[in-house]
């Protein structure tokens, strides 16, 4: 095996799992645990991992954020099934939160010429995708953040503490291994933290890519949600986690 097919796998493994042990993947490889070593310490120098006692770590799960043309183009096809089961759950009638996200942007199909419906939300995104029909859409007033164009900051946290939702629509940067629902912005988190306490139904859209990622602001935990809408990639250790707490788990 070459030494990039070599990093290549190291690379694919420590992203899944958020960690990886040296010996562990020596072992797998059938090379020298010192070979992986010195993988680590090139793929290091890329910024793709960071080296700790034993092994290393994925910085994509711990810093890294994507662009919208990134996560666009991360896992569109899961997303897309996400989007579409979470539509079921779209009320005929009443007031819902969307929150801002790319997840959340394929529910857009399902909130056009809704008449009877408003839609609250953050996402200038999917605003423009929904406001030309016959759908009342709500912007929330706030600055607008470029890497998500979401509106956030304290106007946005005020508006939206005078409103109340039958459903709210949620999306993530990531959940932990421990179940923190994390976001990489304090402002974002703090607007989810609203959308949660001021709906009635709580649902949460996250494609596999989202579990076992960590951003540096904590918005949630399973027990705030009354369902989570994922893929069949998903691994069935957070499935379980999730329908522990309650929480009904729809696959898509």
């Amino acid at each position: 095996m070459l030494a990039e097919e070599r990093r290549l796998l190291i690379t694919e493994w420590t992203l899944e799992a958020g960690r990886l042990d040296a010996t562990q993947a020596a072992t797998k490889l059938q090379v020298a645990t010192e070979t992986v070593r010195r993988d680590l310490d090139s793929l290091q120098r890329r910024g793709v991992v960071r080296r700790v006692h034993g092994g290393a770590i994925a910085m994509e799960r711990f810093a890294h954020e994507f662009t919208i043309p990134e996560r666009q183009n991360l896992n569109p096809e899961a997303k897309r099934r996400i989007g579409e089961a979470a539509a079921q759950y779209v009320p005929h009638e009443g007031c819902i939160f969307v929150d801002g996200g790319t997840t959340t942007e394929f529910l857009a199909p399902a909130l056009r010429n809704r008449p009877d419906l408003l839609v609250v939300t953050n996402s200038v995104n999917l605003a423009a995708r929904i406001a030309d029909s016959s759908t009342k859409t709500y912007m929330l007033p706030g600055r607008i953040r470029p890497t998500t164009l979401s509106a956030l900051g304290s106007r946005t946290v005020e508006d939206l503490g005078r409103l109340n939702a039958v459903v709210a629509f949620m999306g993530t940067n990531g959940i932990s291994s421990d179940l923190k629902l994390t976001a990489f912005d304090t402002d974002e988190a703090a607007v989810k933290k609203i959308m949660l306490s001021n709906a009635a139904e709580t649902i949460l859209l996250a494609d596999n890519k989202k579990f076992g990622s960590t951003y540096p602001a904590t918005f949630g935990a399973p027990g705030d949600f009354d369902r989570l809408v994922t893929d069949l990639d998903t691994q069935q250790s957070f499935i379980d986690k999730f329908t522990h707490y309650g929480v009904e788990v729809v696959v898509a």
